[in-house]
């Protein structure tokens, strides 16, 4: 769930993966200086989802026949009904436990602006990733292509100047990288930089014998050389120590990059999935970003897509009728409709598993989790949306806080093009990246509103003294299971590598599949799946990946 890249399962997927607790009245004041501000913590309650591991569901009523059903409506899930529709295969439907779909994608609005309850943003897709570059062309975000036959993006959904800054030692310094954080009479650590920057370099130049990239997006699309799938094997950390690279500087902020896009730190992030942030894309690549992030994607695929969609369906049974690993065979999905109480069963050719697979084994019959049990951890978050009557001072889209447990905030109308500055939307992210992510989400459901709300303006304070005057409203999002976390020996490892494999009638798609969660992986996996079930059905289709 990373602040820019957070994109996976949902509150959608399953109550069971986005962890919500209850809060006080909206009007609940904090104290009696702030009885200004109001709010929630908003979404749905966990314990729907937990039902999962309760039991005592009723008996289905009603029975269904369809083609092809998708259990879960994140990326992974849109992103195979939109293949299954552009391939004009019509007999499916979509169950989303959620009031709607779109998972960590999911964005709010209010009237000052849209903004994201997670993925803010999409890097500009790299030629590895087709199915991303067919969408957004598929969305009207390339007007035109060069004469290398590259798209060429439109500007005003690319991400404007001032891009970044980070607030440390006192002040707000522009630009967000190593480079920027550097003491300019601390030699030892440009030094050190030098050798960080140049090991980038030929990470990213890295070819083996069949031209594949040493870390791509899609993860599938990487080597498999083992001098490259070893880094696996070891923490960033050890990473760092061993190449005797001990600037404070640095590691920060590769731990703060670790917490963006993973969830975990330089201590719990496999070397591997560190290099890919840093080396799967190209130096200077650019974002595309939207007020309600990726919010825009989760509308444009509704907009193709509604139809077979049902929302407020928590599925809590998948049966198949093949056997494990069989292509044949058919499956039935139970699900109760959350608002009418009543349960309804489906009955399908073929269905495809988009929930996080931590879900799989208190859903699917005679499913075991492939390898060790625990492989799949999760770490949780929370982010927060701050309504203020104007923007702290030269604000920039990405404003970061150097040495906080926070990543900061984005601005949600930083793409307007406005004159006279105005009220706007601050989203605030915090990962709860120790390492024990249970211990974490035990305490996170133990805050109420006004506890994240005093913590949020703590936090940023330190940088706008003035902050609880501006802000109007605050509503929070608590992910339980927001991100998969590429702990050592998990990206390259025999669960991660085996949750592919299907399952009887059932195709998985999910970006816990990749190890990583960003959207390029959540939309392989679901078009991958769609691709799959059309095969074994016999309707054909043009491949997208």
């Amino acid at each position: 769930m990373t602040r820019r890249t957070l994109l996976r399962m949902g509150p959608a997927a399953a109550a069971a993966v986005a962890v919500r607790c209850s809060s006080p009245p909206p009007s609940s004041p904090l104290d009696p200086g702030r009885a200004g501000i109001t709010g929630a913590i908003v979404g749905a309650s966990h314990a729907t989802g937990h039902r999962l591991r309760e039991g005592g569901f009723p008996e289905p009523r009603e029975t269904r026949d369809v083609s092809v059903i998708i259990v879960g409506g994140g990326m992974a899930g849109l992103s195979a009904a939109w293949k299954l529709s552009k391939s004009g295969f019509d007999d499916y439907a979509l169950l989303e436990l959620e009031s709607e779909a779109g998972g960590n994608s999911r964005s709010g609005r209010n009237d000052v602006s849209a903004y994201p309850w997670g993925a803010h943003y999409l890097p500009v897709p790299p030629p590895e990733a087709p199915a991303v570059r067919e969408l957004l062309e598929e969305m009207g975000m390339v007007p035109s292509y060069g004469a290398d036959g590259e798209p060429i993006y439109d500007p005003r959904h690319l991400c404007h100047a001032p891009q970044e800054r980070v607030f440390v030692d006192g002040a707000w310094r522009d630009g967000l990288s190593a480079q920027d954080l550097l003491d300019p009479e601390g030699t030892g650590t440009v030094a050190v930089l030098t050798e960080f920057e140049a090991q980038v370099r030929a990470y990213r130049n890295y070819r083996d014998a069949s031209g594949r990239r040493a870390f791509a997006i899609p993860v599938a699309a990487s080597t498999t050389d083992a001098e490259i799938v070893a880094l696996d094997d070891i923490s960033m950390r050890d990473y760092f120590d061993r190449a005797g690279w001990s600037s404070e500087p640095l590691r920060w902020y590769v731990d703060y990059c670790c917490r963006d896009d993973y969830g975990c730190t330089l201590e719990t992030t496999s070397a591997w999935a560190g290099w890919h942030y840093f080396c799967s894309r190209p130096a200077e690549g650019q974002y595309l970003t939207w007020p309600e992030g990726n919010g825009r994607i989760v509308q444009h695929l509704l907009d193709r897509v509604a139809d077979h969609v049902r929302t407020g369906m928590l599925v809590y049974r998948v049966g198949t009728g093949g056997g494990p690993g069989s292509p044949t065979g058919a499956t039935e999905v139970d699900a109760v409709d959350t608002v009418r109480g009543t349960a309804v069963r489906y009955r399908a050719r073929r269905a495809i598993y988009a929930l996080p697979r931590f879900t799989a084994g208190h859903v699917i019959d005679g499913y075991a989790p492939p390898g060790a049990p625990d492989a799949f951890t999760y770490c949780p978050w929370m982010v927060a949306n701050l309504t203020v009557s104007r923007l702290p001072v030269d604000a920039a889209w990405d404003n970061v806080l150097y040495d906080s447990p926070s990543l900061g905030y984005v601005v949600a109308t930083h793409q307007n093009l406005r004159i006279a500055p105005g009220p706007s939307v601050l989203t605030y992210y915090r990962p709860l990246s120790v390492p024990n992510p249970a211990v974490a989400r035990t305490w996170m459901l133990e805050q109420r509103w006004d506890d994240w709300v005093s913590l949020v303006l703590a936090d940023l304070s330190q940088a706008h003294p003035e902050i609880e005057s501006l802000v109007r409203h605050i509503d929070v999002m608590l992910w339980g299971h927001a991100m998969i976390r590429p702990v050592p020996g998990f990206v390259w490892g025999a669960s991660r590598r085996r949750a592919e494999e299907p399952h009887g009638a059932i195709r998985f798609a999910h970006s816990d599949m990749s190890g990583i969660s960003i959207f390029e992986e959540a939309q392989y996996h679901g078009v991958r799946a769609a691709e799959a079930v059309m095969r074994d059905l016999g309707h054909a289709h043009t491949s997208s990946v």
